[in-house]
């Protein structure tokens, strides 16, 4: 019965707050009801750290929606939601089997016992109503009504005179459609079930390598490829320390640079480092993935191996500070932002390879971590209205790009209203070449309660005080 009400209450929950609306408060107002529910129904679960983690990512991001509501606040937000669901399937899961966890159970949790083939022992407690008979016992008896009401309309004149002044207009189908949606999502979550074996053989999967005895083919075999990672990672320090040394050569001359070389520098200088630096992760994986972490005679290898993590990170910092030098030449854009969080990730993966090799620890712990903290760091980067701090920064320092300001709108409205070019749709369109300016100040200012959204809301009082004056 619990589980019953749980499910009515998520139905008109979900069709209040997000029928006919955008994205904005209901997310939030969504979130707190997720977490309440699941905490009901799943009470073995409410002070598990992975769960509380999750829901808090779930409402951080649903802020974000409601202050800026930027693509990626948005993205985060459902990815936050199947991870909570996922979390409160299995809360000792990786990340990764946390988000398969939440997807499977959003759309097929209610199938689970049977997908799976799984016979329950029936309780010897008091009777309890299904959903399917909750359901029977409420649609088939309106649908029968709706029948014999037409048939007796057309037997009877009376009978049809008083159907013509029942005014069903209120009744909105669409709202029952998004109504029988919410419930359905809440029947497949409100006790959400993890995807075996692949979630047990997750967390029976350590993160630490299992020492082998090696025999005398084995330990000739992993000498032979020592030696060949001894060789490979002496070469590729001393290769990286000559495009460092290029490197700090071409900073230091950077000026001399016309333009076009400096962008072609940049730009593909930038992504051919980044990608370096993730085959230098994935090479260092290769060499540590077995036998060579427990010989003896790799102490050569482990030094050359963090030196090349040291130089792979002052390649992080030339890169950081090319990109630096770039902006403040030609301005800031959303892609410069990416590019400074990419190598941030990417000395993060430097950083865990490091622990990898120190600690003897296996691929999957690279995998598990450093795409937690991946996720962690693009959660905490979409809190940050990027649209108007790259707005702010370009219009302040002379960097203007028509084109630019139209594709960060609206997230940078209140922005362009500080520096004069955002006083009306038709200022803005004027000034943009924004045709479309009328359209989205209709579609993204007008808004109700469910979806509340703080751009949107100043926009509005401003334009309202300014008809006032």
């Amino acid at each position: 019965m619990k589980k019953t009400i749980v499910i009515i209450l998520g139905s008109i929950t979900f069709a209040t707050l997000f029928y006919s609306h955008s994205l904005g408060l209901n997310t939030a107002l969504y979130s707190l009801f997720l977490i309440i529910a699941l905490v009901i129904m799943n009470t073995q679960s409410l002070l598990k750290p992975s769960i509380i983690a999750s829901s808090i990512g779930m409402i951080a991001s649903s802020i974000a929606i409601i202050m800026h509501g930027s693509g990626m606040a948005v993205l985060c937000y459902f990815l936050s939601v199947f991870l909570f669901i996922g979390m409160v399937a299995s809360s000792q899961a990786s990340i990764y089997v946390g988000w398969l966890n939440g997807l499977y159970n959003m759309f097929f949790g209610m199938f689970h016992d049977f997908i799976f083939n799984i016979k329950k022992i029936k309780e010897e407690k008091e009777p309890k109503y299904a959903v399917a008979q909750i359901v029977k016992i409420t649609v088939i008896p309106l649908l029968l009504i709706v029948l014999f009401s037409s048939l007796y309309s057309m037997a009877n004149p009376v009978f049809s005179n008083w159907l013509a002044h029942i005014d069903l207009s209120f009744i909105d189908g669409f709202w029952f459609f998004t109504a029988i949606l919410g419930a359905f999502i809440m029947a497949n979550i409100a006790t959400p079930q993890a995807l075996n074996p692949l979630t047990e053989d997750d967390i029976k999967t350590d993160n630490f390598l299992n020492p082998k005895t090696l025999n005398e083919d084995q330990q000739l075999k992993s000498k032979n490829e020592l030696q060949l990672g001894t060789f490979s990672i002496a070469a590729l320090n001393i290769l990286l320390v000559v495009v460092l040394i290029s490197e700090l050569m071409f900073i230091s001359n950077i000026k001399e640079f016309a333009a076009s070389e400096l962008s072609d520098a940049v730009h593909s200088g930038v992504y051919a480092s980044m990608v370096s630096i993730i085959l230098a992760v994935v090479i260092i994986a290769i060499f540590f993935r077995g036998s060579l972490n427990f010989i003896k005679e790799n102490g050569t290898l482990k030094i050359l191996t963090y030196v090349w993590i040291g130089l792979n990170a002052l390649l992080i910092g030339s890169i950081f500070v090319k990109t630096s030098l770039y902006i403040s030449q030609y301005g800031l854009s959303m892609k410069r932002i990416g590019v400074v969080v990419y190598l941030a990730l990417c000395l993060i993966g430097l950083v865990t390879a490091y622990f990898k090799v120190q600690h003897r620890l296996n691929f999957v712990y690279l995998w598990r971590r450093n795409l937690a903290i991946s996720f962690v760091i693009v959660c905490i980067f979409s809190l940050v209205n990027w649209s108007a701090i790259v707005t702010d920064y370009n219009l302040n320092n002379d960097f203007v790009d028509n084109k630019q300001l139209e594709r960060l709108l609206p997230q940078n409205a209140l922005i362009l209203k500080e520096y004069g070019y955002y006083n009306d749709a038709q200022e803005l369109n004027n000034k943009l070449g924004y045709s479309s300016a009328r359209y989205w100040e209709n579609h993204f200012i007008d808004r109700d309660w469910q979806d509340f959204n703080y751009i949107a809301y100043k926009i509005k009082e401003s334009n309202e005080q300014k008809k006032n004056d």
